[in-house]
């Protein structure tokens, strides 16, 4: 008898599900046009310690999504359970949607990291599941800026591109490590920016007190 080599689960490719056509082409027209019309409010996006960090992480983050902030919140609290069942995760209760607006100009990128150690702190609830929701301006005026999937281990070569096609959410565990490589958008324009929608699904921290009863 022959031996397989056994699999190390830290070398598989991790899990992940994409949903196409997500929020529709009229949302997406009102998103493109609250993004623009408010480039000025978007800031320069910091990592876990309110600091810039632009070796690790180039865009501009806008969390105020105006009057569509109801109606998105809506769409990506609708795909939770099927979400859980597709990638294996325990269901967990929800303690809100974390969701910025994110532009990623010429040079944007955002280097390897997992979801659970950036982003604010909250001592009340952690990030469990990501989505991303891709949009932008047609024609598509920019290039590069997938999605880059890594399995657990540091060590393995393995990876999975996802590419930011219009209107296609993206969800993985928040623990996954993941890249967004870099973005090419020769005209400059905020407008041919490669747009997207992080979606932080985060659960309560359990407690002694709330453990006991």
């Amino acid at each position: 008898m022959t031996l397989k080599e056994p699999i190390n689960a830290f070398d598989r490719t991790p899990p992940y599900c994409i949903v196409h056509n997500f929020l529709g082409g009229d949302l997406i027209e009102r998103l493109l046009t609250h993004a623009k019309t408010h480039e000025s409010e978007f800031t320069s996006a910091k990592v876990s310690d309110h600091q810039l960090h632009t070796e690790m992480r180039v865009s501009r983050v806008l969390r105020n999504l105006g009057e569509l902030s109801t109606e998105i919140d809506a769409k990506f609290k609708a795909v939770i359970s099927q979400a859980i069942l597709d990638l294996g995760l325990f269901p967990f209760e929800l303690a809100r949607c974390e969701i910025e607006l994110v532009a990623h100009e010429d040079g944007a990128f955002f280097k390897r990291h997992i979801d659970t150690k950036t982003g604010m702190h909250d001592q009340k609830s952690q990030r469990v599941m990501t989505g991303v929701l891709y949009f932008y301006s047609a024609p598509k005026g920019f290039s590069g800026g997938q999605l880059r999937l890594y399995p657990l281990s540091p060590s393995a070569v393995s990876f999975v591109d996802i590419e930011p096609e219009c209107d296609r959410l993206v969800l993985f565990p928040a623990w996954v490590p993941h890249e967004v490589m870099p973005i090419s958008c020769p005209s400059g324009s905020f407008g041919q920016s490669r747009f997207a929608i992080n979606c932080w699904y985060r659960r309560p921290i359990l407690t002694v007190s709330s453990v006991d009863g």
